[in-house]
């Protein structure tokens, strides 16, 4: 589903243009190149420094004059190398390193230390061989100091080309990169990266390479001269350096580098770049081999805990913990995604970011205001509340210890906006983190759970404003912390018969009542998932049918040579049921996956013997499986899944899921007991390209878990030693959500 298609009076499409530029710096100056007439020409407006290497003074004759450092000549281009040079400002007169750097020190002005929301930045180089870290132009330090950075960085077998940028709101540094194929790494290449205090944007030769939400004013106190083709060896890039020792490793040219407090136009990225139009040239997201295809995944990056679930105007919002890369851990954005059906979503550079007074987004949840008790309503849209632990590492320098603060939103969710009176609670010990909202209808009020970080213990607050909190009570939960869930829920469909479930992060949970006040635990604890990956889980809020809708991270870190890490589970609808052995939690997959469902297949009443093998002409990777077995004339069996195995013991009743070989090892992905009912046995299994959900008996018992799939291996089986009697077995095969088109 394409962003357009969403709520267009909502939100608007982020489209490739004008932002924030880098170009290439022009011998306009000297009147030697063909664009220095040009009214337009970008080096007229906005330039900070501009070399060009005719000699070593600052071309803009602002004073940021260049030192020269071993060995550094400047040398004349011929033929199509000149034309190429002079069409882009330059005046084929270029910088040969080989074996010394150029150092501009902070500028005459200390222009050099930029500051504020804009930032342009152009380099022209040509490499001769890339062996390890190497620098074209550094201000830089430690990811903490760090102001900016242009670089090639070998990674493995693959050459990036690197941006940084440092913010003076968030800690750690925004990167930027492009894997530079082998056949081009020696060719001249325009690059250019812009800023403009929201997202950044790098262009390598015309073609948008990568781009990031990137908030914040640059920042301007670091004092390390800017030295061009090397770096300094210390990191920390705070201290006086005057006598600091420097490494250079660049082998090869520079045409031009330049840099601006502003950014440019797209004409004018165009002209600078030597192109026509420009391109989006990022990755093909969405395909790479090991991609979740009906699972939610970021587009790149790491992604954790699911946050701010809401459902407001026909939307589904999932909010999660994002991290981009150069971030310290306590410096984490709540990244975000829509959907019109839970099922097809798509990312979207509308972030929640750290903030500099009260540190890191880490993980809580969102509500909508509807009756605007918060009184931030300024339309007619009503207030989203997201509720944040800001928490950071005090003994590192990152931040205080943990918060509860409030963002909101007047705009449906486009933009959030902190609260200038949070916190809205102090610190009570440690990292308490994680609050998770819901209203007691019972009572009216909000109730707020909270990780208390002592032991497995837990608060409960209580609030009629959403602003104005006090704490009502505290419970344990042995063996659960973090990540709380608390809400009612009716037994069996019954909504005169209302039961609280209160849950932690590793699913374990208790059912009880509530009574305004206290939760009292009417269960022992109970295990929520049976398999490997299952963490974190949050449910949505406001949700018009009046469904638990239930979401959890599943953490894995398996997949080799991805551009993301993580991924979400299938989205299941909780609800509490009467059993035998009591009160339980059920979960099933929403209903709203019919939607992916492609070819089908089905089978009634039929018995399976040793060596007959009904699922053997299965190919695919996205399955829905649904059996039910009628285990008064069945035998234990296994379902094969691209060498996963899931394998039920009928005497001991008792299910099993073994992954592929791992050092030798099978990988244990779950067991869990699981009866029959009336002498039948329901199996439902959703198949990814790399994980596996089992749900037993209609979501009495889910085992939830990642594996590592031998991609060329399609093999699907039922088999058995004896017999199975299948009384139905429906297998749908799905389609992908992902629209890459």
């Amino acid at each position: 589903m394409k962003y357009t298609a969403i709520r267009r009076k909502q939100f608007s499409r982020y489209v490739i243009t004008s932002y924030i530029c880098l170009f290439p710096f022009s011998h306009a100056i000297y009147g030697n190149s063909c664009l220095g007439t040009a009214p337009d020409h970008p080096f007229k407006k906005g330039a900070i420094a501009v070399w060009t290497f005719k000699d070593l003074n600052d071309a803009t004759q602002k004073n940021s004059r260049l030192t020269k450092n071993g060995n550094v000549s400047v040398i004349t281009l011929q033929g199509e190398e000149a034309d190429a040079s002079k069409a882009r400002g330059g005046d084929a007169l270029v910088a040969k390193f080989d074996g010394g750097f150029l150092s501009a020190g902070q500028g005459a002005d200390n222009e050099l230390n930029l500051n504020g929301k804009h930032l342009s930045i152009l380099a022209r180089v040509k490499a001769n061989y890339i062996t390890g870290y190497t620098p074209i132009l550094t201000k830089a330090g430690n990811d903490q100091s760090l102001a900016y950075n242009v670089a090639f960085n070998p990674q493995g077998k693959n050459i990036y080309l690197e941006v940084l940028l440092g913010s003076d709101d968030i800690a750690g540094a925004h990167l930027l990169k492009y894997r530079i194929p082998r056949e081009e790494l020696t060719l001249w290449h325009d690059i250019i990266f812009r800023f403009n205090g929201k997202t950044s944007e790098l262009y390598v030769d015309g073609q948008l390479r990568d781009d990031e939400v990137t908030v914040g004013d640059i920042r301007d106190w670091n004092r390390r001269p800017l030295l061009i083709g090397g770096q300094y060896k210390d990191g920390e890039g705070y201290s006086d350096t005057s006598n600091a020792s420097a490494e250079f490793v660049f082998d090869g040219l520079i045409d031009h580098i330049g840099l601006w407090n502003r950014y440019l136009s797209d004409k004018e990225v165009m002209l600078l770049s030597g192109v026509q139009n420009l391109k989006d040239g990022r990755p093909e997201y969405y395909t790479e081999a090991y991609r979740p295809q009906f699972h939610f995944s970021a587009k790149k990056n790491w992604l954790n805990d699911p946050n701010g679930l809401i459902y407001y105007d026909g939307i589904y919002h999932m909010f999660f913990q994002y991290m981009p890369p150069h971030r310290p851990g306590a410096y984490k954005d709540w990244g975000h995604a829509i959907s019109e059906d839970l099922i097809h979503w798509e990312q979207i550079p509308n972030h929640i970011t750290p903030h500099k007074v009260w540190a890191g987004c880490w993980s809580g949840s969102a509500v909508v205001d509807e009756h605007n008790v918060t009184g931030f309503q300024n339309g007619d849209e009503k207030p989203i509340i997201a509720f944040i632990t800001n928490g950071g590492h005090p003994d590192d320098g990152l931040g205080p210890l943990c918060t509860q603060c409030i963002a909101y939103s007047t705009d449906a969710g486009k933009t959030f906006t902190y609260y200038d009176k949070n916190p809205i609670i102090r610190n009570i010990h440690k990292a308490n983190r994680d609050p998770k909202m819901v209203w007691d209808a019972n009572s009216r009020q909000w109730i707020m759970s909270l990780y208390m970080d002592k032991g497995c213990e837990f608060g409960l607050f209580a609030s009629n404003n959403l602003k104005d909190w006090r704490q009502l009570s505290s419970l344990t939960l042995d063996g659960v912390t973090e990540c709380p869930g608390f809400f009612p829920l009716p037994v069996d469909g019954d909504s005169n018969n209302i039961k609280w479930l209160f849950y932690g992060a590793n699913g374990k949970y208790k059912i009880g009542s509530f009574d305004g006040t206290h939760f009292q635990p009417e269960t022992g604890i109970l295990e929520g998932d049976f398999g490997r990956n299952f963490y974190a889980a949050m449910t949505w809020s406001n949700v018009p049918d009046g469904r638990c809708l239930h979401l959890a991270w599943m953490p894995t870190q398996r997949y080799p040579d991805m551009p993301f890490e993580q991924q979400m589970n299938f989205p299941t609808e909780l609800t509490l049921h009467s059993t035998p052995n009591g009160l339980r939690a059920y979960r099933i997959p929403v209903r709203e996956i019919s939607n992916l469902y492609d070819q089908y297949d089905r089978w009634k009443n039929k018995t399976i013997t040793a060596g007959n093998n009904i699922l053997n002409k299965l190919k695919g990777d996205l399955y829905d499986m649904q059996f039910e077995f009628d285990m008064t004339r069945s035998s234990s069996f296994t379902i094969g899944i691209r060498g996963a195995n899931i394998y039920y013991d009928a005497d001991k009743q008792q299910i099993f899921c073994d992954g592929p070989t791992v050092d030798n090892k099978w990988a244990d992905l779950g067991r869990a007991t699981l009866k029959s009912i009336d002498g039948k046995m329901k199996l439902r299994i959703l198949v990814d390209r790399t994980s596996i959900e089992i749900f037993g008996n209609d979501g009495e018992v889910v085992i939830t878990s990642n594996f590592m799939p031998d991609l060329l291996n399609r093999f699907y089986s039922l088999s058995t030693d004896k017999q199975i009697k299948i009384v139905s077995a429906d297998i749908y095969s799905l389609k992908s959500i992902w629209n890459i088109n």
